[in-house]
């Protein structure tokens, strides 16, 4: 179990490597970590990883590429 564990840490850890690459659509020196796009990225019971990104206001006009 402690392997399997460390896999599932290792494939977070790279996971999130490449979403702060990944440019903010609107400011795009600032990556999605950083500009408070992106807010979590977890692994359900099934194993499937899941990105969890929210507008960074209610006007943003980016929203159809966010969701």
């Amino acid at each position: 179990m402690v392997i399997d564990t460390l896999h599932e840490d290792a494939s977070l850890e790279r996971l999130w490597a490449v979403l702060e690459a990944i440019p903010d659509p609107e400011i795009p020196v600032v990556s999605i970590c950083g500009s408070g796009i992106l807010r979590d990225v977890r692994r359900d019971e099934n194993g499937v990883l899941e990105v969890v990104t929210t507008p960074t206001y209610s006007g943003c006009p980016t929203i159809s590429q966010i969701a």
